[in-house]
């Protein structure tokens, strides 16, 4: 029997400086037919002119809306039989894309997701400091115990594009929407540890508040405009003292200023545009 055509969607907005990276990591796979196709979302930066020098790639160009929206626009264009959701800033090994596939391809699984992923950038500080603050250790985005592994996982890395279709493809929550097909799909994916890949978490301080207002959208989604009161700068300051006395670290003191700063700006702008909607 052929293989199922495999399409891996790359989600990317502003990743000019790890983009070639990961798709010279999916040029090397061992799987195929695999095609692979760029959802830009909006991005400011050279990442498009990275992207135009693989010329086997396919570049989706949109104008900022979010990510689940840039996804579910690439995956409504894809020709693959399976779908993969993967992020510019994250490089895969070579079996990568042959250990999600496999389960799904032989209808063992309705979809898949990584179970070992790594630290692209442990030494850098901003990295640590995010590592700290989700309780985990420098050089791994996550640690699974054996119970969890067997549980599964709520977020989908690989699903047949029928099945993602018909359940509308990904909500557009904002950092969560990777969460989002679980609840309409009933089941969770499988874990495969096979599956490899490493993470470049955020190394500048302006990526750092980036990824807060990006936050944002999720927390605004979870908690109502309520949570501008819990991010207001004068709370945020004293979490982020907390933190930092707790840690004995300048570097967490800071971190946690600009991350939070990040979300309260984010928060603002979402809870400022919809009363300007329900005004109009």
């Amino acid at each position: 029997m052929l293989a199922p055509l495999v399409t891996a969607i790359v989600a990317a907005y502003n990743e000019e400086r790890h983009i070639a990276e990961c798709l010279d990591s999916l040029r090397r796979q061992s799987y195929a037919p695999l095609e692979v196709t760029v959802a830009d979302d909006g991005s400011r930066d050279g990442t498009a002119a990275v992207v135009e020098r693989f010329p086997e790639v396919r570049l989706l160009r949109r104008s900022h809306q979010g990510k689940a929206p840039a996804v579910n626009a690439a995956a409504a264009e894809a020709r693959g039989e399976i779908l993969l959701f993967l992020d510019g800033d994250l490089v895969y090994e070579s079996g990568y894309v042959a250990a999600l596939v496999g389960p799904i391809a032989a209808g063992e699984e309705i979809g898949t997701s990584h179970a070992t992923e790594f630290v692209g950038n442990p030494e850098n500080r901003w990295a640590r400091c995010l590592q700290a603050r989700s309780g985990l250790p420098p050089d791994r985005r996550l640690v699974l115990t054996r119970r969890e592994i067997a549980e599964g996982s709520i977020v989908y890395r690989a699903i047949r594009r029928a099945d993602f279709l018909r359940v509308g493809g990904f909500d557009d929550i904002g950092y969560l929407d990777d969460q989002t097909l679980f609840p309409k799909i009933g089941r969770r994916a499988r874990f495969v540890p096979e599956a490899v890949c490493r993470h470049y978490n955020p190394e500048r301080l302006g990526e750092v508040f980036a990824t807060g207002v990006w936050a944002a959208h999720s927390i605004l989604h979870l908690h109502g405009p309520k949570a501008l009161f819990t991010y207001c700068p004068p709370l945020a300051l004293v979490r982020a003292l907390g933190a930092g006395f707790s840690a004995r670290s300048i570097d967490r003191f800071v971190y946690q200023c600009v991350s939070d700063w990040g979300v309260f700006r984010g928060l603002l702008a979402r809870v400022w545009r919809g009363r300007r909607r329900r005004l109009a």
